[in-house]
């Protein structure tokens, strides 16, 4: 011990004594204050969901949480440096609101260790705003949205009314697949998002919606339950997973001997498109401004409290009033007889 001492002092080389380095080292490496960065993100994660958070909130803050996990999981939580996050936001080539989103999950992460008594110091607060070039929103195109909603009205009826309220009513997806069908007013074109299924938990009106949503409403009518699938998981299955075709043969035939499944998987890859995040959203913020060339009433049905000068910006010019035209024509292609026998897949 007493040569380990002296090689200590050696490294030290006057700067700090040697209790003052043990002390550091407890501090950060040693007993509950040595957690490393994955233990502070499942604890995190335990915490938002004993919360009540939204399941599309815990989808997103897992996706960040798995993400740096990944690089520095088996990190001690106190030896993370703001240089440490701010590096690794950088390598990960994160832009714009992106980057904002990252940035903000990691500081209320970080919090949450300090309140738990795990760290002193919130490295994410360090890291300055990234001021970059926001992206224009990438909305789909008439074509893709027309093939989106036709194959999922021949291979997933589940989904039509689901896409529907996004497409049609601009609504977000955790919201789409919480809304029931008594939330849908057919005679004055309304829908009620109730607060539980909201993103900021406040109940809002969308009103004078183009009919062409209640068209493709009106096929899985029923007089309660939800409209359409319920689930991340569910929505997540239609969308990339489920093989979309005509089902194999297999009756009669040995495992062995069974033709592989070349069938697509999930809507978008069976309509040709590639999916865009939140595009059925921004696809009809576009859409309805195309149209109407007011930011305040896109805003309104959004649910945009603010930043309607943002909105202007970044829509106006995305889509022309022919474009919209052409996408309020988009109707679905079974009849407006109620699909009584479709329901039980319809709802999921």
């Amino acid at each position: 011990e007493r040569e380990d001492a002296i090689k200590a002092l050696r490294e030290l080389k006057g700067k700090a004594s040697l209790l003052a380095a043990a002390k550091f080292w407890m501090k950060h490496y040693g007993g509950e204050e040595g957690v490393t960065v994955a233990e502070l993100g499942r604890r995190w994660l335990a915490a938002l969901k004993a919360q009540g958070c939204r399941p599309a909130t815990m989808i997103e803050r897992g996706h960040k949480v798995a993400r740096l996990s990944a690089d520095f999981g088996n990190r001690i939580l106190a030896s993370v440096t703001r240089d440490d996050l701010a590096g690794w936001l950088q390598s990960k080539n994160l832009t714009g609101e992106t980057w904002a989103g990252y940035r903000r999950a990691y500081r209320a992460m970080l919090q949450f260790a300090i309140e738990e008594g795990l760290i002193e110091f919130n490295a994410a607060t360090a890291i300055r705003p990234l001021h970059l070039d926001e992206k224009l929103p990438t909305p789909f195109t008439v074509e893709s949205v027309r093939a989106i909603m036709q194959t999922a009205e021949q291979w997933a009826t589940a989904m039509v009314p689901t896409l529907a309220a996004q497409f049609f009513g601009g609504v977000r997806p955790i919201e789409a697949m919480g809304l029931l069908w008594t939330d849908l007013d057919f005679k004055r074109k309304i829908i009620r998002i109730r607060p539980e299924i909201t993103k900021v938990r406040r109940a809002r009106i969308i009103e004078k919606l183009n009919p062409v949503l209640f068209d493709w409403f009106l096929p899985y009518r029923r007089a309660a339950g939800p409209i359409g699938v319920t689930t991340p998981s569910q929505y997540n299955y239609y969308l990339f997973r489920k093989p979309i075709g005509p089902e194999y043969e297999q009756e009669g035939v040995a495992i062995a001997e069974r033709p592989e499944d070349k069938r697509p998987r999930g809507i978008a890859k069976a309509a040709g498109v590639d999916w865009i995040a939140d595009g059925p959203r921004k696809t009809f913020a576009t859409m309805h401004f195309a149209q109407h060339e007011n930011a305040a009433a896109t805003a309104a049905v959004l649910g945009h409290t603010s930043g309607v000068d943002i909105l202007y910006k970044h829509y106006k010019g995305l889509a022309t009033s022919a474009d919209a035209r052409r996408y309020w024509k988009i109707r679905p292609a079974t009849s407006n007889k109620v699909l009584v026998g479709n329901f039980k897949r319809a709802a999921g």
